[in-house]
């Protein structure tokens, strides 16, 4: 068994701005599924963080546009970005993740 990391950053339009190991579908507004090309032995721990407006000079926007992660398997996992309307409602935005776990 060997631990592996794979991590990358998508955008909101589920392009693929940076990493590898993975694909990604953009399922809906705010659902994206990222599928690993080399599936893990179980469950990874998975990190997601919204990145909102994008923009390194901006001094941070509320709190609420956030990354929730909905569901994780060996082979993938499924992320929801929200807005900050009071609502919960899906909104397309870019993210961050990171998985780690082990592949045999």
């Amino acid at each position: 068994m060997s631990s592996i990391n794979i991590s990358g950053i998508v955008l909101a339009n589920g392009s693929i701005q940076s990493g590898e190991g993975f694909k990604v579908t953009h399922d809906q507004t705010g659902l994206y599924t990222i599928f690993f090309s080399t599936p893990f032995s179980d469950s990874p721990a998975v990190v997601a963080t919204q990145i909102y407006p994008n923009d390194v000079n901006d001094f941070g926007h509320d709190t609420m546009d956030n990354a929730v992660i909905v569901g994780i398997a060996a082979d993938r996992f499924r992320v929801k970005t929200g807005n900050s309307n009071n609502k919960g409602d899906g909104a397309d935005r870019d993210f961050s993740f990171v998985a780690v776990g082990i592949t045999n």
